[in-house]
């Protein structure tokens, strides 16, 4: 992840209108999508790593890692569980997108860019997590950079791109690990950590439990914290840091100061004036909110800023993340 420059105001993400060109079953209850512009022209280049909001309707938006091949800039495409507990995104995909759905998107963004100088790059996927890290390997693979893909999954029938694994081009650099119990899906991270090369980096996606694995084993075996990238999905569960407190936001391009409830996010409490804040997850994963800091603590609920950026307290998400001081001053 990149510092604190990853900083948007309000009203400047623009969004591309595309047109649904196809739909696969990707995996056991995985979907996957081509988006194109109706008029064939090519898309926005992008990253390896780089997701897109897509919009599928009223205040739903949610973020999808682009999974198929960087160069083929002719349609974009994303894979996407159906989960059991959706909160209506997945649900939308699997049950309302059909080829010829004209829908919103957002222009590719990379929260999980990779390293320009690894010689070596570990990619361990957990279930869904394989979206962004595929785009990486078959960068990697085309660029014939050293890398080796691990992906975990329930079963052979849950693994999303099972057939570029196993029989396609990523084959030879590509392991499965498949129904492993949780202390075996340890020791097989411990075991492909362990291998660990000079100048390699890591970069983890999956389930939290899985990451959080991978991460406490990269650290106990002597990986260093900056060549440890992780990607989420979805929000980690904040500390609890006692009950919820009314504090003040100064906006310093105004002067204007908002009060902000216990019950309220920034982000709320800046609507309930009137101001149109950009915003796309809402959950403290994406990165669209965040906001340079200029005076006061943070209370920082996101897993979005690395560990240190949340020490440093330049920066907030602004859409989950509240204050322990009793003003915030924000560059907005």
């Amino acid at each position: 992840m990149s510092g604190p420059s990853r900083i948007l105001g309000v009203n400047q993400m623009s969004t591309l209108s595309v047109r649904v060109t196809a739909v696969a079953k990707a995996a056991l209850d995985v979907r996957q999508l081509q988006l194109a512009l109706p008029d064939g022209a090519p898309l926005p280049a992008y990253e390896p790593g780089s997701h897109i909001d897509v919009h599928l309707g009223p205040s739903l938006v949610r973020q999808y890692s682009l999974c198929g091949e960087c160069g083929d800039l002719s349609t974009y495409t994303i894979a996407v569980k159906r989960e059991a507990n959706s909160r209506g995104g997945s649900r939308a995909v699997h049950e309302s997108l059909s080829v010829g759905t004209e829908l919103k998107i957002s222009r590719p963004r990379n929260n999980f860019p990779m390293a320009a100088d690894a010689e070596h790059s570990l990619l361990l996927a957990g279930g869904i997590g394989i979206t962004p890290l595929i785009s990486m390997a078959r960068a990697l693979q085309a660029g014939g950079r050293s890398f080796e893909l691990a992906a975990f999954s329930r079963s052979l029938d849950h693994l999303a791109f099972r057939a570029d694994l196993e029989t396609g081009k990523l084959a030879p650099s590509s392991r499965i690990h498949h129904g492993l119990s949780r202390d075996d899906t340890e020791a097989a991270l411990r075991a492909h950590l362990s291998a660990r090369r000079e100048n390699a980096h890591i970069y983890l996606c999956g389930p939290a439990p899985f990451m959080a694995t991978g991460q406490a084993l990269a650290r106990a075996l002597g990986w260093p914290e900056e060549a440890i990238h992780i990607e989420h999905f979805a929000p980690a569960s904040a500390p609890a840091t006692g009950a919820d407190e009314w504090f003040e936001v100064r906006l310093s391009r105004t002067g204007v100061v908002i009060p902000v409830a216990p019950a309220q996010t920034i982000v709320d409490a800046m609507r309930a004036r009137g101001m149109d804040v950009e915003t796309s997850c809402e959950q403290g994963v994406c990165g669209t909110c965040i906001t340079s800091v200029l005076s006061g603590e943070p209370d920082h609920r996101d897993c979005f800023l690395t560990a240190r950026e949340h020490a440093k307290g330049d920066c907030m998400a602004i859409c989950v993340s509240r204050s322990r001081s009793p003003l915030l001053v924000l560059d907005l």
